[in-house]
């Protein structure tokens, strides 16, 4: 069998799905409770408006609007996630993002010298991190915000570019003693 050497022409990262879904159901509780709130407004609330309660063309034109206003809210939320990620090629990473007025920024991957992979305790659950690179040209910091899988594309980063200085990234686990000192750093190497 031959070696097939693989090439990198570019990499699409999207933030994570469990992020887009945390948004979707929050979107669907908070129209779940204004339902209920107008719900209780209209049948409780009949001392004091004018509006009579048994009258169901309230009811189903407040529901629809509401129910349409969600659906277009969930589009929207949805369409953004679609339209904002970053493309790695072997020279560059673009961020690009906006629906209607795209965004792009340009980061030369060459004047990359520094990553750091950040997870917080969900992270670690869902598997979901920040990777944060340091541009020394623009002396700006470049986050790729909530990405799946971060450690796996900071390795894809640093095949790519091994010049890059990989910060040794850390998780804080609640219910876990932290070692002081870095003393659990020293132990493993």
């Amino acid at each position: 069998m031959a070696n097939h050497e693989l090439t990198l022409t570019h990499l699409n990262i999207r933030q994570s799905i469990a992020i887009l879904l945390t948004k979707l159901v929050l979107v669907d509780l908070i129209f779940a409770f204004i339902v209920v709130g107008f719900y209780y407004v209209l049948v409780l609330g009949e001392g004091f408006l004018i509006v009579d309660s048994g009258n169901t063309t309230i009811f189903l034109t407040s529901f629809g609007i509401s129910g349409a206003i969600k659906i277009l809210l969930s589009i929207f939320i949805v369409l953004q996630w679609l339209n904002e990620y970053y493309e790695i090629t072997p020279e560059n990473i673009i961020h690009k993002k906006g629906i209607i007025f795209r965004k792009t920024e340009e980061y030369r991957l060459n004047l990359v010298r520094s990553m750091d992979v950040q997870d917080t305790f969900l992270g670690e659950i869902f598997n979901f991190g920040t990777i944060t690179l340091y541009d020394i040209r623009l002396k700006k910091y470049l986050d790729m915000y909530l990405i799946h899988n971060p450690r796996r594309y900071a390795h894809v980063l640093q095949t790519v570019r091994p010049e890059i200085e990989m910060k040794k990234g850390s998780v804080r686990l609640p219910f876990i003693k932290q070692e002081e000192n870095g003393r659990e750093d020293d132990e493993e190497e």
